[in-house]
């Protein structure tokens, strides 16, 4: 047995399939421009400083 609350759309967060859509299309938009801008510092610091020689 699960020690889980029942929620109305078997889901454990709570969310309905829409918002979990919703929230899933905001995390993987913010999680793909984080990883560009750290891609384009590690870039910057390359040519500023290069770590392998």
């Amino acid at each position: 047995m699960s020690n889980l609350p029942e929620t109305a759309g078997g889901s454990p967060t709570g969310l309905s399939p829409e918002a979990a859509k919703a929230f899933h299309g905001l995390f993987m938009t913010s999680f793909i421009g984080f990883t560009i801008i750290a891609i384009m510092a590690h870039t910057l610091v390359w040519f500023w400083r290069p770590w392998f020689a």
